[in-house]
């Protein structure tokens, strides 16, 4: 079979850090707030931002999350060794970063916004030349951002969601990602797949949400999201993909919330149940993760191989590789159409 070309094409220095300021915050359901993000310095962004065309299939970046009492953004000199001097700092000094996705992108005035006090920083090794480029001074970027606020047992948000609840018009805050001349960081791809299969836990609903209004209209398609609770079942034009419910005929979007009418409590068990459904495999035995996964184990791996059937896992890391094995060891689908992404690990900090 044809190996697949993935979205994950930019050359590994071509990116950047870019400063930029809320200017919005939208509390979509329950547990999900919209928090919109502009500056000049996405003038240099990947085109997908940069001109503001919405093209962003599961597009993601690197958030600095500030530590607590910080009014600006992280700012970093992306030298060859950045990442490592920046892990040696004290957490209460540098921070968290975490990876979110873009939901959209488009244009604004740039007199909208007070642009961030700090610059946008290129790696050490970028081609430059994208900074000579002439942009309009009237309008600037603009994205947004989808944070789900959910909390660990003992009722604590992490880094992330605790930001996300706290934001206001007018913060400050920094990511990575790639610039002018390169694609966005993504692990969507499909190939030439008629028949497509999305299972994503609610960390990773934006991801699949983005995916959906860019499937052609022939192509058939179930996507699975679990997600806290039915407070959190997104209308289409809530979750921006009215117009796909209406041109993709054969595109069929479940919302699978837990602990209401019947549905278990248990994270992954909604998405193990309906997996199994869609793939014909009896329940024969009783949802648990069947293995847990350790600090050192990276579950993320691309589809590399052109089929006519294409399957994207996403979400905690541990229910992600339970649901893989059973595409794999109990449905028989082919490993190399499947992609996967254990965006966290339950219980365990990570950047």
């Amino acid at each position: 079979m044809n190996k697949l070309r993935t979205h994950r094409q930019s050359v590994i220095h071509q990116f950047g850090l870019f400063p930029v300021v809320v200017t919005g915050v939208r509390q979509l359901t329950e547990h999900y707030v919209r928090i919109s993000l502009a500056g000049p310095s996405l003038h240099h962004a990947a085109e997908e931002i940069s001109e503001g065309t919405g093209d962003v299939v599961d597009a993601y970046i690197k958030l600095f999350i500030p530590p607590a009492g910080s009014s600006q953004p992280t700012d970093i000199v992306l030298e060859d060794n950045w990442r490592a001097q920046w892990f040696a700092q004290p957490t209460d000094e540098r921070g968290w970063m975490r990876t979110y996705t873009v939901r959209n992108s488009r244009l604004i005035p740039a007199d909208a916004i007070s642009p961030p006090a700090t610059q946008f920083r290129p790696a050490a090794d970028a081609d430059l030349s994208v900074l000579d480029r002439e942009y309009p001074s009237d309008i600037v970027p603009e994205i947004d951002i989808d944070f789900v606020l959910h909390a660990d047992s003992a009722g604590e948000m992490g880094p992330g969601a605790t930001w996300a609840n706290q934001a206001q018009v007018g913060d400050s805050i920094s990511f990575l990602a790639p610039m002018r001349g390169n694609n966005l960081w993504s692990s969507w791809n499909p190939g030439k797949a008629s028949k497509i299969l999305v299972l994503a836990d609610e960390t990773a609903v934006p991801a699949a949400l983005s995916i959906v209004r860019t499937l052609d209209r022939n192509t058939r398609a179930d996507i699975l999201l679990e997600v806290p609770g039915e407070g959190d079942i997104m209308t289409p034009e809530i979750a921006d993909i009215a117009d796909a419910a209406t041109a993709f005929p054969h595109v069929t979007v479940r919302w699978l919330p837990r602990g209401c009418n019947g549905a278990s409590s248990v994270r992954g068990e909604e998405l193990y149940r309906m997996l199994r459904e869609i793939l014909d495999v009896k329940l024969n035995i009783q949802y648990r993760v069947i293995e847990q996964v350790t600090d050192e184990e990276i579950v993320w791996g691309l589809a590399d191989e052109d089929s006519d059937y294409y399957v994207f896992i996403a979400g905690e890391s541990a229910v992600i590789k339970t649901l893989r094995r059973i595409c794999v060891n109990d449905a028989g689908l082919d490993k190399g159409n499947i992609s996967f992404m254990g965006y966290w690990k339950r219980g365990r900090a990570e950047s």
